[in-house]
């Protein structure tokens, strides 16, 4: 079975897509069937996808490369924000629907095939549903990386000591020394961050989610590793996407949201919702995110693309 993933990630742009489509390539790998995962980046993304079946290159520039490659492929999966609506036509068409497209916020009107909405709010869009087109929508669908599936129970300490900071894969390596050294200057904590220029492995990752009592974290696809695991979080908008996000987390009571990060007094949000974290308050955050999400979300997207194929 020939299976395609493309997406795309890197310094420029952070690795949310890859994680998330690394996460898909697990749940066929469970089933010995191995995709070959194309990436339009740069090769920082190599310290993720080391081991895996990877290409780096620009499919989205070089269509006629791309489809060439893609002519006898039995599926595609497709996970981008970069791809326009011809692009996505033009693959469906040539795979008969035999497509299946991972979106956040009904960015565009999609083609045949399988639409993936794989956050809290996914169910709440309003797609253009189409006559042989299979709508995968909200929470049962979050797709997670294979060591999030089944999580140790995590412990909910009396006091706070560790802060995990992580803010995403772009850019924010000054914006995030400035939180934490003024987490340090006003709180006895120690902190633990991962940066785009430290991008570490999943396993690594659970390991300091295990370890954290509190993460600052973007708005995005981590959010949803760290309901999984039970962390309590302080959310920061970074993108319009990662805003539809912070505020359902937040009204379903897992994560304090300190709003956009370009926000004059964001430090000063921080610390209020850093203030409201005591010991019941945190305990309840993580029992709800645990309770949230079940961890099955890539292998219900693995299912779906077998009765296609």
């Amino acid at each position: 079975m020939k299976i395609f993933i493309l997406t795309e990630g890197g310094r420029r742009i952070g690795f949310g897509h890859v994680t998330r489509c690394i996460a898909i390539c697990e749940a066929f790998e469970e089933r010995n069937i191995y995709p070959l995962l194309v990436i339009n980046g740069d090769d920082s993304i190599f310290s993720l996808t080391k081991g895996r079946n990877c290409k780096l290159f620009d499919w989205i520039e070089n269509k006629e490369k791309l489809f060439s490659e893609i002519k006898d492929t039995d599926f595609i999966i497709i996970d981008s924000y970069l791809a326009d609506k011809n692009l996505f036509y033009k693959i469906s068409n040539l795979l008969d629907s035999k497509v299946l497209i991972v979106d956040d916020h009904n960015r565009i009107d999609y083609p045949k095939g399988i639409v993936v909405n794989p956050s809290i709010y996914g169910d709440k869009l309003n797609y253009i549903k189409k006559k042989d087109t299979i709508y995968l929508l909200g929470k049962n669908y979050i797709i997670l990386r294979k060591e999030f599936w089944d999580v140790p129970e995590k412990k909910i300490n009396k006091k706070v000591g560790n802060i995990l900071i992580t803010l995403g894969g772009i850019n924010r390596e000054n914006f995030t020394k400035m939180i934490a050294n003024f987490l340090k200057n006003n709180f006895n904590i120690r902190t633990y961050i991962v940066s785009k220029d430290n991008p570490i492995r999943a396993k690594e990752m659970l390991s300091l989610m295990l370890k954290a009592d509190i993460c600052i974290s973007g708005g995005g696809q981590t959010t949803y590793e760290l309901a999984m695991v039970g962390v309590p979080a302080i959310g920061i908008c970074f993108a319009e996407n990662q805003h539809k996000n912070l505020l359902n987390w937040e009204k379903i009571g897992f994560l304090k949201n300190a709003g956009w990060f370009s926000n004059n007094e964001l430090l000063i949000k921080i610390k209020e919702k850093f203030n409201e974290l005591d010991y019941n308050s945190r305990l309840q955050m993580s029992i709800i995110g645990k309770k949230y999400i079940d961890g099955d979300g890539a292998r219900r997207i693995f299912k779906e693309v077998l009765k296609r194929i």
